[in-house]
């Protein structure tokens, strides 16, 4: 998995939209009869497609893991008025 965190969240967010077209393109892309089956996930282009799937669910997890953490920090601790 590559590491996101040294990113600003608004770099983040536009290698998202670049690596999801990428992700999108590859899997728009014909590659074969619908009964080629599992041979073709050895095929080079299947490997690029795998690699863009992968880049962009690294990426959605990076500011996934962002939000929850700003959402936290917003979190107020109720024992603190009391």
């Amino acid at each position: 998995m590559s590491k996101y965190d040294r990113y600003k969240t608004e770099t983040l967010i536009k290698m998202m939209h670049v690596a999801w077209e990428k992700y999108y393109n590859l899997t728009i892309e014909p590659s074969g009869n619908w009964g080629d089956g599992m041979r073709l996930s050895k095929l080079p282009q299947h490997k690029k497609w795998q690699k863009a799937k992968e880049r962009y669910e690294d990426i959605e997890k990076e500011l996934e893991k962002r939000e929850n953490a700003k959402f936290n920090e917003k979190d107020i601790d109720i024992t603190d008025n009391l």
